[in-house]
């Protein structure tokens, strides 16, 4: 077992991934005594990164009595639970809570529907989701902050056309129905000619031929034998046309087709609105904050989590489809959004939708370029980024996070 922690008053930190080493770094940059309890497993430039921040680490699974015992938690000033495991960290704070009822305990979740009961129900002093906290940041700038200059020679060249985001039959169908359709215009054209027929008695015979329903008013039995092959030719085409309509109705409505047209549709309706690519945590929790601040949302994913568009309860247009794409953003409405946020947990893919955005935007609305918000993980390339180009935001969550963790542990909240 790891010796006990000599000193008192100091802050315990459960959890070695980036966001409990940011939460040391901001810790130690205020001198104050920390000692971190991480598994065996975590990777070793972590552990070293720790130590070298003055930090005093401790091996062993955070959840077990004796491992806390050995942190010293019940003499500590707070213990920030900072793992991405929810159940890890709730069991702790409640052992913690029952063997030292002083500590100040900060707890991570990953949402915060729970946190106020938490609060009130099992005396936790702070339940906070960098999700959440990040998603309130994210929002900030999206609606509030100046959109950045353009940068020089992007104006003046020709728009480039995308291709029309209602084209969804395939080239197949759409000439199986234009044959069809030069059939009925073909059969009314005849029977009105050959047998005397009013104009709509002409369409009600020929449509009753192509659907076969005739109801016997109408007939070509002593009529030549060519208008009679001609009418078993309207039969069969009036045949395929309930199959292919069938077959396409089905497609339209079961694989979603229906609500993407309807998403399609509101969006091109949509100005000044805010496009947000990627529905994981971080993004649902943007479009909640949205939301709330009554602002117009387009989503944009290749694959939406079914469980946050039940949430969202149809109040927000989905476009299904790759925002990496030019064609999907203007789908989107990117040539009349005020902002686009990129809240993949994938820094390459969301500074390439950055990137596309502003190209295709640049392209088609020259001189007035939505903010761009990119989520990012690594803060080498954010600075990077910054230093050289102020027409993307990039922010992390967890840098966004950390010092309100640290603030609540401190008491400075």
């Amino acid at each position: 077992m790891p010796e006990p922690f000599a000193r008192e008053g100091h802050f315990v930190v459960c959890g070695l991934g980036r966001f409990g080493l940011l939460i040391i770094e901001l810790l130690r940059a205020k001198n104050l005594p920390v000692l971190v309890v991480t598994d065996t497993h975590t990777r070793a430039d972590r552990k070293k990164r720790a130590e070298e921040l003055g930090a005093t680490l401790q091996e062993g699974d955070f959840r077990f009595p004796d491992v806390l015992e050995a942190a010293c938690v019940t003499r500590a000033r707070a213990v920030l639970l900072a793992a991405s495991g929810e159940s890890e960290n709730l069991e702790t704070a409640l052992d913690i809570r029952r063997s030292a009822p002083r500590v100040r305990i900060v707890m991570r979740l990953a949402s915060d529907k729970l946190a106020e009961r938490l609060r009130s129900d099992f005396a936790i002093d702070a339940v906070l989701s960098p999700s959440v906290l990040a998603a309130r940041e994210i929002t900030r700038v999206a609606l509030d902050l100046p959109p950045p200059e353009l940068r020089p020679g992007a104006g003046g060249r020709p728009a480039k056309r995308f291709p029309r985001p209602w084209n969804v039959l395939r080239p197949e169908p759409r000439l199986m129905v234009g044959f069809l359709v030069v059939m009925f215009l073909a059969g009314v054209a005849i029977f009105r000619q050959y047998k005397g027929l009013s104009i709509v008695d002409a369409i009600y015979f020929t449509a009753t031929i192509m659907t076969t329903v005739g109801f016997g008013d109408y007939d070509l039995q002593y009529d030549p034998a060519w208008m009679k092959l001609f009418g078993s030719l309207l039969m069969f085409s009036g045949i395929s046309l309930i199959a292919v309509l069938s077959s396409f109705l089905t497609n339209f409505f079961l694989s979603g087709s229906a609500a993407q047209r309807r998403a399609e549709r509101i969006a091109r309706g949509l100005r000044d609105h805010v496009i947000v690519c990627g529905i994981g945590s971080v993004g649902y929790e943007v479009v909640q904050d949205l939301l709330e601040r009554k602002a117009r949302i387009v989503i944009v994913d290749k694959t939406p989590d079914d469980v946050y568009l039940s949430d969202l309860g149809g109040r927000v247009p989905v476009i299904i489809g790759d925002a990496t794409h030019p064609p999907t953003l203007v789908r989107a409405g990117i040539d009349r959004a005020r902002a686009l946020v990129a809240a993949t947990s994938d820094d390459a893919i969301n500074l390439e939708m950055g990137l596309v955005a502003q190209s295709v935007v640049e392209e088609r609305r020259p001189g007035r370029p939505p903010r761009l918000i990119l989520r990012c993980f690594d803060p080498d390339l954010a600075t990077r980024i910054h230093a050289i180009s102020d027409a993307y935001t990039l922010l992390s969550a967890a840098e966004i996070a950390a010092p309100i963790f640290v603030a609540h542990a401190v008491g400075t909240d």
